[in-house]
């Protein structure tokens, strides 16, 4: 059965439903009544006027067809296989050329009929990527799934209910996000998060605050930023230790002395963010980091475009070292053929690298 924008339908394997606003190949987007928009396979959906059974992932066709007539139009829909594929090299180029990313998860109570206060969990895609998502729950170890699916860009899914009385036995919420544009686009590494969840922080009122996302006060964890700071106590310590070994090795007498760089062959580019703008403590840590990444790059395109010297040392500090991982990232991805080095430890200690042009 074919769908279009306006229809009303009601979900095959779910309650509720609402009103189409758009189709995308085998998926409408339906509109329910709170407002939210929800990707649904049109193999899950039944006009609003057709009753709808008691239906699980395992009933037969002839079982969900049973309650009304069953016609070439209708059975249609039942027997056609879904893609397994989404084919994006048939879409235009999008024209958004941001690559910033904004996961987010969002708790917002709910007051039942018996008084009881339930927590729906929603993730926000607030950026300009599609993301393929798969949530799940850790309790006691295991883990359980709560959903997985395609959201698009800038728009906002219901992941869970969970009731308060069961949130003791949740010990952390994983949300694991693949990034794609259509056409073109900038690529990014998939991200794994586990979100701890705090029973006495989500029951205390005053930590749910008015928001651009919904109507409702909620309380939101910026995921994308939290995975940034995981990212970068993980690597703190393997960055500690090979500072160590560096230094030791430094500190042993050497047979010979060490050849100094002539000067005028060296470029120096301070990346520290005091140096880079005047107000560092207004801005996040993502958005320093995006700041020092843009003086890299624009640095180095600028020295091999002059020629006009052999090396250049992008002086980064020790700090939590997430600027120096990030800094041979992109050397590796974006300027393979050239080789870099630590700096000279005597003189900048472990907190520079240097390039050869």
């Amino acid at each position: 059965m074919m769908f279009k924008k306006g229809d009303r339908v009601k979900f095959l394997n779910d309650t509720g439903g609402g009103m189409i606003t758009r189709v995308d190949h085998k998926t409408a987007y339906v509109e329910n009544e709170d407002g939210f928009e929800i990707p649904v396979n049109v193999l899950h959906l039944l006009p609003m006027d057709v009753p709808q059974t008691e239906s699980t992932p395992f009933t037969s066709v002839a079982a969900r067809s049973s309650s009304y007539e069953v016609t070439a139009e209708t059975i249609q829909p039942l027997v056609e296989k879904a893609p397994d594929f989404i084919d994006l090299t048939s879409e235009p180029d999008e024209s958004n050329i941001d690559a910033s990313l904004n996961v987010l998860l969002a708790w917002i109570p709910k007051r039942k009929k018996d008084r009881k206060t339930a927590y729906d969990l929603y993730l926000v895609n607030d950026c300009s990527y599609h993301i393929m998502y798969v949530a799940a729950m850790i309790s006691e170890g295991a883990y359980r799934g709560l959903q997985a699916g395609m959201l698009e860009c800038n728009t906002t899914i219901h992941i869970a209910q969970i009731a308060g009385e069961d949130l003791n036995q949740i010990a952390n919420i994983r949300l694991e996000t693949l990034f794609f544009k259509k056409g073109m686009y900038l690529p990014h590494e998939p991200m794994r998060h586990e979100l701890l969840i705090d029973v006495f922080y989500l029951m205390d009122a005053t930590n749910y605050l008015t928001n651009e996302y919904f109507e409702e006060k909620a309380l939101i964890y910026n995921i994308t930023e939290e995975y940034l700071m995981t990212e970068i106590e993980n690597v703190a310590h393997e960055t500690q230790i090979q500072f160590i070994k560096q230094k030791q090795q430094i500190d042993q007498p050497l047979s010979k002395p060490a050849k100094k760089t002539p000067k005028n062959d060296t470029e120096e580019v301070d990346l520290h963010i005091e140096q880079l703008v005047e107000n560092p403590k207004a801005l996040t840590p993502v958005e320093m980091l995006d700041i020092q990444m843009e003086r890299f790059t624009t640095a180095l395109d600028d020295a091999k475009r002059k020629r006009l010297m052999k090396r250049i040392v992008f002086i980064h500090g020790v700090g939590n070292g997430r600027l120096r991982l990030e800094i041979q990232r992109v050397l590796n991805k974006k300027y393979p053929k050239l080789r870099y080095q630590d700096a000279s430890f005597k003189e900048y200690g472990f907190g520079a690298t240097m390039v050869l042009l």
